[in-house]
């Protein structure tokens, strides 16, 4: 009587199946984290922009708000410590000569400038991210009535 032989039954798979998916599985996966590395970085660039551009509108409005009260020339600069941003700082201009856009004893120019100081250095350098935001405002008897509560 012959005997057959049977193929014997493979349960795994062999060292060379292995290796060859792992290197599979790791080429595609470098560049899908290379993705995720990325994106993560713009939503930090982007956020850190929308979190500028709300500060740097704040501060144009109260500037715009005290020079109709007021009508005071003046630069202003400071920081967002308390409000949970210490490396975020600000400069606002307000001035009426014809140089920065305005009208002597008629129109204000405020300007805000809002940047993130990266080097910690209190000045805004090349590179480092900004927010500039302008206005005018009139003078009138009517602003500097409302905030005088007469």
């Amino acid at each position: 009587m012959l005997r057959r032989r049977h193929k014997p039954i493979r349960r795994g798979q062999t060292l060379l199946e292995l290796i060859a998916a792992t290197s599979m599985m790791a080429i595609a996966l470098v560049p899908g984290l290379q993705l995720m590395r990325d994106g993560m970085q713009v939503s930090r660039e982007l956020e850190m922009a929308g979190v500028m551009t709300s500060l740097c509108v704040s501060k144009l409005e109260e500037h715009l708000a005290i020079s109709a009260a007021t009508w005071a020339m003046t630069t202003t600069t400071g920081t967002f410590s308390t409000e949970g941003y210490p490396r975020i700082r600000f400069s606002v201009v307000r001035s009426d000569s014809s140089g920065d856009g305005g009208i002597t004893d008629e129109l204000m120019a405020v300007t805000a400038t809002v940047w993130e100081d990266v080097d910690s250095d209190t000045t805004l350098d090349n590179g480092e991210p900004k927010v500039v935001l302008a206005s005018k405002i009139a003078r009138m008897a009517s602003y500097e009535n409302e905030a005088s509560g007469s």
